[in-house]
């Protein structure tokens, strides 16, 4: 695959990031946000770490002056990233894990109300499915709408007073839409409703400050936009929502303090009291060495790039006959996938582009049928243009 636009104008260079993930040499990869691909840095250190475990022994064991510093300072990093102190996030598997401690840690009654999008995922969606058919909750979903104030209108106005929680996807997993998280929140708190915030497919395209989102709690994870290897994630707690929460799900990691003799605890004060293990620590620490990889290309040169490459590919397909864009035109209003529906099985289209053209893309079947593609910042203009050209020879 040519790379004729080696460097950039935001001052990436294409080629040296690509060298960082042999994977791109056996096919187009347009399946990031399934499961990312990782960079060589990020996989040296996790297979550092995992050595390290080998030769050396569990490291929190047999060195503990070494290690409890080390994950520390990990979780320091996955904070600091995210604009938030170490102490409103607890560690999860990912955000399904984060979604089910808030949906647990709250008492439902029949009749009340949880609001979502029209275009949830079975992170988000079964879990209140499960809440209908175990307590009576009512899910009410919201349909999603190109402009921002409409779409931040048409969540307020579906806020009611049995409304207890508002749970969205930053960006939606079928069509890639980007939420107005900010005012959504507020029309939450300022009814009396809780928010909760699925991050998969935003942290790591662009920048965000966590506590400036308004949001109470928010799931994050590691494997799509951040590079990093699966499965690690966080729960975000808004410091004046800790106690919104009930601890559900109390395990050898919540815990300030445990007497044997008086068969007393006591819960962490810290959104930490949320958070049961055990994890693969290297897995977290494999985290935080990725996202001194994605400062070290700078996040808004990242965004740039993203948008730059997902609009060639909408403009590249809005051109062409039968194809129909299903992500909004705007990069504002997107993030780094786009979705676009052609004549045909999606399933069927999606394996004839592996057999005949090397892409590797994702059908989507839950709430549309039609093609996503995801674009990281290192894909290449020819790539976009493989996908486009597939298209017009009827391919998809």
């Amino acid at each position: 695959m040519s790379e004729s636009n080696a460097t950039t104008p935001t001052g990436i260079d294409v080629a040296e990031v690509r060298a960082l993930f042999p994977a791109l040499d056996t096919f187009v990869w347009f399946q990031n946000g399934g499961v990312s691909i990782t960079p060589q840095p990020v996989a040296d250190e996790h297979t550092r770490l995992m050595q390290e475990l080998f030769e050396r022994g569990p490291m929190h064991i047999a060195y503990p002056d070494e290690e409890m510093p080390r994950r520390s300072a990990s979780i320091a990093r996955i904070a600091r990233f995210l604009h938030v102190d170490a102490d409103d996030l607890a560690l999860t598997r990912g955000v399904s894990e984060a979604f089910q401690t808030v949906l647990r840690g709250m008492d439902w009654k029949e009749g009340e109300e949880i609001l979502i999008t029209a275009e949830e995922e079975a992170a988000l969606f079964l879990p209140v499915l499960q809440l209908r058919d175990l307590f009576g909750v009512r899910p009410v979903k919201v349909p999603l709408l190109m402009d921002e104030a409409d779409q931040t209108a048409a969540f307020a106005d579906r806020i009611g007073p049995r409304t207890r929680l508002v749970a969205f996807s930053h960006v939606t997993t079928d069509t890639g839409h980007r939420m107005p998280v900010a005012g959504i929140c507020k029309a939450a708190r300022a009814a009396g409703s809780l928010s909760f915030v699925d991050m998969a497919h935003s942290a790591g395209v662009f920048p965000i400050d966590l506590s400036a989102c308004e949001c109470d709690f928010a799931g994050l994870l590691s494997y799509k936009w951040f590079y990093a290897p699966y499965a690690s994630g966080v729960l975000y707690v808004r410091p004046d929502r800790r106690d919104a929460l009930r601890v559900t799900y109390a395990g050898g990691r919540s815990e300030s303090l445990l007497d044997w003799e008086t068969d007393r605890y006591e819960s962490k004060p810290t959104a930490k009291r949320f958070q049961y293990g055990p994890w693969s620590w290297p897995l977290v620490h494999a985290w935080a060495t990725a996202l001194d990889f994605l400062d070290g290309y700078g996040l808004e040169a990242i965004s740039d790039r993203t948008a730059a490459l997902t609009t060639r590919l909408k403009h590249g397909l809005k051109a062409l006959e039968g194809v129909s864009v299903l992500t909004p035109e705007t990069f504002d209003r997107s993030a780094a996938l786009v979705t676009f529906s052609t004549p045909g099985n999606a399933v069927e289209v999606s394996d004839r582009l592996r057999e005949e053209w090397n892409i590797v893309i994702k059908p989507t079947h839950s709430t549309c049928e039609a093609l996503r593609a995801s674009i990281p910042f290192f894909l290449v203009e020819e790539e976009v243009d493989l996908l486009i050209e597939a298209a017009s020879k009827g391919t998809t």
